[in-house]
């Protein structure tokens, strides 16, 4: 029987690491191209690493190129390490792993993310997370966010796994549109980088503070969509 397939987002969904994404994106555009505070004004909440790339370079009169990012996602990965090698820098948001454990006992779940790959288990990592999440999709599997569910089905397919209705997790109105876009169930915690009010105008399937306090409803949720 197929089951669910859960997906979640990690920054402002699982974890918080106080802008060191951010940081170690403005050290790698100075560093390889001499662009100063790069990201700045440039919307990065939801959005995949290559479309901020792109954004980046268009601030500064720029085509960006995909022969360039190899070597700025690689400055990128040593710079982002750095930074979370502080603990300080990584907060688990509530509710976690307890929630993560429990839909996983009802459903199949993955990481959506727009960060690229590594950047992503870089954070799990830090916040010990990882072990929770054999696969997912990133920056590198769809250009632009709303690529990502169907990404998400199809690599389910790739590892033999038979998935039913899928739920994606986030916490930016991009979640909920991703989730739109791939014709998933759109759920976001309070927890990120988007208003409430932002939220609840998008129109999610359930939108909860966040996922210890909305655990009970978005597990019910789940098994639901699973019978």
């Amino acid at each position: 029987m197929a089951k669910p397939l859960v997906c979640f987002d990690i920054d402002g969904t699982l974890v918080r690491t106080r802008g060191a994404g951010r940081e170690a994106l403005d050290e790698a555009f100075q560093a390889l191209h001499g662009w100063p505070s790069a990201t700045e004004g440039v919307h990065v909440a939801g959005a995949t690493d290559d479309v901020i790339c792109r954004d980046v370079a268009a601030r500064f009169g720029h085509a960006w190129r995909a022969e360039h990012t190899a070597a700025l996602r690689d400055w990128y990965l040593l710079a982002l390490a750095a930074r979370l090698a502080d603990p300080a820098r990584t907060e688990v948001l509530p509710g976690l792993p307890r929630v993560i454990a429990a839909a996983a006992e009802v459903a199949e779940v993955c990481l959506l993310t727009g960060n690229w790959a590594r950047g992503a288990r870089l954070k799990l990592d830090a916040a010990d997370l990882s072990r929770h999440f054999n696969w997912g999709v990133y920056s590198e599997d769809a250009f632009d966010r709303d690529g990502l569910v169907p990404a998400a089905r199809h690599r389910a397919g790739e590892r033999g796994l038979e998935v039913g209705a899928v739920v994606v997790v986030g916490d930016t109105v991009s979640d909920v549109r991703c989730a739109r876009a791939g014709g998933a169930v759109a759920v976001v915690v309070e927890t990120g980088f988007s208003t409430v009010e932002s939220l609840r105008e998008s129109r999610p399937d359930l939108q909860l503070s966040n996922l210890d306090a909305g655990s009970a409803a978005f597990l019910e949720l789940v098994a639901t969509l699973g019978r």
